[in-house]
């Protein structure tokens, strides 16, 4: 047993605080978390949280986690422009131990900021997996997949399946698989209703890029006369548990779908204007109801993981365009960050710090000059807080990250390895550059 002692709680059960608080947690499960208690007995460890703040972890619920191995290569371009003539091309030589150094570094990334929950969105996904497993992390695996020319529908789900089959469920549920189709700009119309069916048969959650680009949203329209939310919603799609990412070019009537259906929208507030998509619609979310939560969207575009950062961007976003300061309390705003994600990817008992659920907890050194004075502790955390405040990271009851030190995977080696496999994506994209110049 693990005992977290005089730590100031953010339990997420409404505003909620506890000071000097105590959190006891049996194997990955918390058993208590609220005022100090009695003596405990047969404790094998004792965390004193003396001037910290404990809290659920933060959910990444959208992103690609070895584009690590992209990141800063391609800035300043708009998305098609910096997927077709960029990204495409060099994830077509990209190799399994490539994808899983890459994964690595992301997890890294990922534990030092504070997340314990992370989706992924990318290639080899047996690879995220194994990365997955090694690092403690939660994490929901989406099987990537797009229409190919030479390759049937049938044949791509049944890949698919087979990868859900085999992972799903994986380390006693701390790793579930989802389906992603890619995009409906790159899956066919039957390929994204069959994906619907497939779904339902296996009880799956299906992650998918959707609306991201004006773009894409008339092409489509154009094409086929209808929204690919409206498309969707007409072929049953949401009849599954589905987190749409980015969704920034939404109408009235998308918005009513995606209310009714009970649709999670991962919103990735700083990859959107970074790569000059739009502003997403956060108040317009808020106004229809809609399962918000938070996603850094890849590396190579954002380009960091940090989810406190696209946190407080989506805060500002939806406080901004309304000019309403009262949009999104600063305790809403975490709930958002942790519950929330962890619902839209499928996690029913994490993003709490409460009673029976997952002992997946932040340690938050509150001590910082950015963390004084000791005010709200909501407030400190959404809007004063860095992510290298992050000082211990706990996953299903193991420990994570102590005193900013990694526990389960060795930093210095996945770097260099990085380093290394970079030698070879910067000779790739000089070639690509080279004959686009002469194109």
């Amino acid at each position: 047993m693990i005992l977290i002692k005089n730590a100031t709680i953010l339990t997420l059960l409404g505003d909620e605080v506890i000071y000097g608080g105590e959190i006891l947690i049996q194997d990955s499960t918390i058993q208590y978390a609220g005022p100090p208690k009695s003596v405990y007995e047969n404790v094998d460890m004792v965390i004193d949280a003396s001037n910290h703040i404990a809290m659920p972890g933060f959910v990444n619920s959208h992103t690609h986690l070895a584009m690590t191995l992209m990141r800063g290569i391609a800035d300043d371009i708009p998305l098609q422009k910096w997927l077709n003539d960029i990204i495409f091309p060099i994830e077509d030589k990209l190799t399994e131990e490539d994808v899983y150094f890459g994964t690595l570094l992301a997890l890294i990334e990922s534990i030092r900021t504070g997340t314990t929950t992370v989706s992924d969105f990318y290639m080899f996904p047996h690879v995220s997996a194994k990365a997955l497993g090694e690092s403690g992390l939660r994490g929901n695996i989406g099987v990537a997949y797009a229409s190919k020319p030479l390759v049937s529908d049938k044949l791509i789900l049944e890949r698919a399946q087979e990868i859900f089959d085999k992972f799903n469920e994986m380390d006693n549920g701390r790793i579930i698989v989802s389906l992603a189709p890619h995009a409906p700009y790159t899956c066919s119309q039957n390929l994204l209703k069959e994906t619907g069916v497939l779904a339902r048969k296996l009880g799956a959650v299906i992650q998918i890029h959707l609306h991201e680009t004006e773009k894409e949203v008339l092409d489509y329209k154009e094409h086929y006369g209808q929204t690919p939310i409206e498309y969707l919603d007409s072929v049953g799609f949401f009849d599954n548990k589905v987190i749409a990412s980015h969704c920034v070019w939404v109408s009235e009537n998308d918005l009513r779908i995606l209310e009714n259906r009970h649709v999670g929208v991962a919103s990735n507030p700083q990859s959107n204007l970074k790569l000059g998509s739009g502003i997403p619609p956060i108040d317009k979310f808020l106004k229809h109801n809609l399962a918000v939560s938070i996603g850094t969207d890849g590396a190579s575009s954002n380009n960091n993981l940090s989810v406190l950062e696209d946190m407080r961007l989506l805060s500002l976003i939806a406080k901004g365009v309304t000019r309403n300061p009262e949009n999104i309390s600063a305790p809403e705003l975490l709930r958002i960050a942790t519950l929330q994600g962890s619902l839209n990817l499928g996690f029913e008992n994490v993003g709490r710090l409460k009673e029976g659920y997952k002992a997946d907890i932040i340690i938050i050194d509150a001590s910082k000059a950015n963390m004084i004075p000791s005010t709200n502790p909501h407030s400190l955390v959404a809007y004063s807080m860095y992510p290298e405040d992050v000082d211990t990271v706990i996953v299903d009851g193991k420990i994570l990250m102590k005193d900013r030190i990694l526990l389960t995977i060795d930093e210095e080696f996945v770097k260099n390895k990085v380093k290394e496999k970079f030698i070879k994506i910067s000779k790739l994209l000089n070639k690509n550059k080279k004959n686009s110049t002469l194109d």
